[in-house]
């Protein structure tokens, strides 16, 4: 059966995009008869018998050569993943440059490594309008997460949470004794052994959201997590 738009052009909402009973239907499509239409303004992308819309709309991120971001596995060939970091395009990850050596995929499969679902942090190797972005996840701080908890925040957000040469973060780090890590593409890694400390530093950042365009955000975010974390100490 057809499929009416190539692979990575731009769609409407209610555009159709393929008649067919037989495809796998993924984010942002939706099937009325034989018809699949669009359900956002996005890009499509089609992978062999699926069809996905990433929309354009809200809050998405725009990669850069160099950016650290988090992202999810949504699928993968025999030798490398299919990573959605919140942008208008998928990105790749290729096998080598996430175990650091070539993976022969005739000997071992690649969901030993990484399965659809698993979540990595990567830096951006190479972007650009002809290609989907390329991550790369060896190296020092890089790599699967097995651990901790993570958040979703406004990408735009992300200058704020960290604060001016990084002095935001720095003290909510300090004051909480966690290990917190700011994704460009707006995700919060943090990794506490304390729930109740990892609860005060969402509290906090959920703050830091609401009030960004407030005057001595800093000192006041320091004042409420050093109240709040003193009550706990003496309850």
């Amino acid at each position: 059966m057809p499929i009416f738009i190539k692979n990575m052009e731009i769609v409407v909402p209610g555009e159709l995009i393929a008649q067919g009973k037989n495809y796998r239907l993924l984010e942002g499509v939706y099937q009325l008869d034989d018809n699949i239409y669009s359900q956002y303004l996005g890009i499509l992308y089609v992978r062999e018998n699926s069809i996905r819309v990433v929309p354009l709309q809200g809050n998405f991120y725009i990669p850069k050569i160099g950016d650290t971001v988090i992202g999810i596995v949504i699928d993968y060939n025999p030798v490398s993943w299919t990573i959605d970091i919140r942008a208008p395009y998928l990105a790749r990850l290729d096998a080598s440059d996430f175990l650091g050596k070539p993976i022969d995929p005739n000997k071992e499969k690649i969901t030993k490594y990484m399965d659809i679902g698993d979540v990595v942090i990567a830096k951006v190797a190479v972007t650009d309008r002809a290609t989907n972005p390329q991550l790369v996840a060896h190296g020092k701080g890089l790599g699967k997460i097995n651990r901790g908890k993570i958040i979703a925040v406004p990408p735009k957000k992300v200058p704020r949470i960290l604060g001016k040469n990084r002095s935001m973060i720095k003290m909510i780090r300090e004051i909480t004794q966690a290990e917190i890590k700011v994704s460009n593409n707006g995700y919060v890694w943090i990794i506490s052994d304390n729930k109740t400390i990892e609860s005060l530093i969402i509290s906090a950042i959920q703050k830091i959201i609401m009030e960004a365009h407030l005057p001595g955000l800093t000192e006041k975010i320091r004042d409420m997590l050093s109240r709040q974390i003193k009550n706990q100490k003496n309850n």
